[in-house]
């Protein structure tokens, strides 16, 4: 398996053009575009749609990267496993995560989590909230950070990180936008009703992120269902998408920003989805994966009391894990 083929395949995918997909990968376009048009000729099919402005997988493209996920789980999953065949072999960590948000958490925490647990293999792999939650199910991820609308779920252990208020944010152009440049993130944010938006094009995300369900429930009761113009699962297109006038977008107020021509607003009773960390039933921490989820909750910018209770879920959890010596 050559894993540059997922690499340089998931970049064209997020990043929706081969010109911001090469310079993410730091080669030039040509060269993106050269090795695309090698790899679609082996297979006999077309695995991206061009045009000036946009790429976009093709059926054909999309099935390729989730081949390609699969078999870096799978790949993952075989190492841990011989790593842990032997009691000579270091302890392997495999942590899971979305492309963008979860990267940037897993680059914070790498250094620290390294400089304590110098013997342990921590490995990182990406993948939609559908994807990690099989994972984690089949094995292949050891814990993953996590977005879901409900603390408690059926099949997974979860530990809150942190509430993240889903908004509304409207391009500058719209009639109902406002300076918006005073918004703190302790600010109390104006309300507004979804069917004050009848005439206004919606961008929401697909049926893989956590906070989708929630957000067509909402659209369908307003009405709203048919002025979706835009579905991605990549929540900082959206919100550029927004900036640059496109349509008004439903996503966590942590991507607001008072510097853009941005306005921002809350709904009564608020929205809120969760972001944690997620991990099969009955798994049985380790002191290295105690201080991977202790480091996440620090780096990923939690309040204090999140922080608290990271401390408080360790000792619980310890205490469930310790044999029963008085049976």
């Amino acid at each position: 398996m050559n894993f540059r083929r997922l690499q340089y395949l998931s970049a064209v995918a997020e990043e929706g053009s081969l010109n911001r997909a090469a310079k993410r990968l730091e080669i030039s376009q040509p060269a993106l575009s050269s090795w695309l048009s090698s790899l679609e000729e082996e297979l006999g099919t077309s695995l991206v749609i061009r045009s000036q402005k946009r790429a976009v997988l093709t059926p054909a493209g999309k099935i390729y990267l989730n081949g390609c996920r699969r078999i870096l789980q799978l790949s993952s999953q075989m190492n841990h496993a011989l790593s842990s065949s032997g009691e000579d072999r270091a302890e392997t960590i495999v942590m899971g995560g979305s492309p963008i948000r979860g990267a940037r958490a897993f680059a914070c925490i790498f250094s620290e989590f390294h400089s304590q647990f110098p013997h342990v293999d921590l490995d990182f792999i990406s993948g939609r909230n559908n994807e990690l939650r099989q994972a984690l199910l089949d094995g292949s991820v050891t814990m993953s950070l996590y977005g879901a609308t409900e603390t408690s779920l059926s099949d997974l252990e979860f530990i809150k990180i942190a509430d993240e208020e889903l908004v509304l944010m409207l391009p500058s152009s719209h009639p109902l936008s406002y300076d918006a440049s005073h918004i703190t993130p302790e600010s109390d944010l104006p309300v507004i009703r979804l069917e004050q938006l009848n005439d206004t094009p919606l961008l929401i995300s697909k049926s893989e992120t956590s906070h989708y369900s929630t957000v067509i429930r909402l659209l369908k009761e307003a009405g709203l269902e048919g002025n979706i113009l835009f579905r991605s699962n990549i929540i900082p297109l959206l919100y550029d998408m927004v900036r640059n006038g496109c349509g008004a977008a439903l996503i966590p107020r942590a991507y607001f920003s008072p510097n853009d021509s941005i306005s921002v607003y809350s709904f009564q009773p608020k929205l809120i989805a969760y972001q944690g960390i997620a991990m099969k039933l009955g798994h049985r921490l380790t002191e290295a994966e105690r201080c991977l989820i202790q480091l996440t909750m620090k780096h990923w910018g939690a309040p204090v009391y999140l922080r608290n209770y990271a401390s408080y879920y360790m000792e619980r959890k310890m205490e469930q894990e310790e044999p029963n010596l008085w049976m």
